[in-house]
């Protein structure tokens, strides 16, 4: 039986659970929440001074029961548990225990949520508005309108947003401009065209800039903007904008998912442009309302 109870040892193993998660075909995002997760047990054996070999259910469950306080989201707990169950299953697979702990541990249900907000048309105007009457030199205001138009008029998810390099940034042979989101959630690539306003966001924001290479959005520092950066400015945004406090970052891809409905684009197309992999994935975008009843009446 393997073990691991020395710091070094730990850092390899968390190494080959690297490996072990990315031969799955997992999201980059994905892959750091299982790692971290795995790091956060390991931390537990090592001052719980266990012994990993004989690791038992009980230690697991005692360990869980820790984690879960009173002010964790159900959701929250249920995806933590999810990543802890695949650790112990990569740790049983690889000999380092002797137990099949994944299997004695059940899955938490997850509530199911309140249906996503979607921005209203005056809530759009209002945080245009907002960002507008910014008191800068500029470069924030055309970043941060920048963003948002990425946001909400392509759909792009927020680590597609980080992750954007002005190299991703393309012209096809008809002329019309868009950009290519690589190694996305599921590790795949696909391709959006943005309209004349989003392009010119782009050569506006570059020449304030003076950067044409790498990462394309970054933050006041000069350096690629980050998770918590983006999540911040969006609480600025929608704070100082005075729209819907429920409203999120993905609020935005829902409404860009809903508007390509209410314009009649099918749901195929809707779905490649969002990067599903699955029609049903799609389908949980759409809330259908009063209006939609009324449109079916024959």
């Amino acid at each position: 039986m393997k073990n691991f109870i020395s710091s070094l040892e730990t850092f390899k193993t968390l190494k080959e659970y690297e490996n072990y998660l990315r031969a799955k075909n997992m999201a980059s995002s994905t892959i750091n929440d299982y790692l971290a997760a795995g790091e956060k047990f390991n931390k537990f054996i090592i001052k719980s001074s266990l012994n990993i070999g004989k690791l038992g259910i009980s230690s697991v469950e005692a360990y869980l029961a820790k984690y879960r306080t009173s002010d964790l989201a159900n959701n929250t707990y249920a995806k933590y548990v999810i990543c802890i169950k695949l650790y112990l299953r990569f740790l049983y697979e690889r000999n380092y225990i002797g137990n099949d702990l994944d299997s004695k541990i059940r899955h938490i249900k997850k509530i199911q949520s309140a249906e996503r907000e979607v921005l209203k048309p005056d809530e759009r105007i209002k945080i245009e508005t907002y960002i507008n009457s910014y008191k800068d030199s500029g470069i924030a205001k055309i970043r941060d309108l920048f963003i948002f138009y990425l946001l909400i008029d392509c759909g792009l998810r927020r680590n597609e947003v980080i992750n954007l390099r002005h190299e991703n940034v393309k012209t096809d042979s008809e002329g019309f401009h868009y950009i290519m989101i690589l190694n996305s959630k599921g590790n795949k690539n696909r391709k959006v065209y943005i309209n004349d306003n989003i392009f010119n966001f782009i050569s506006l924001y570059r020449k304030k800039t003076g950067v044409y290479k790498a990462a394309l959005i970054r933050g006041d520092f000069g350096r690629r903007i980050t998770k918590g950066s983006l999540q911040n400015l969006w609480v600025k945004i929608k704070t100082g904008s005075k729209v819907n406090k429920n409203l999120t970052i993905h609020s935005l891809r829902h409404t860009y998912a809903e508007r390509l409905r209410h314009n009649g684009t099918d749901f195929a197309t809707i779905s490649k442009l969002l990067g599903h992999s699955r029609l049903d994935t799609t389908m949980n975008y759409f809330h259908v309302n009063d209006d939609d009843l009324r449109q079916a009446i024959l």
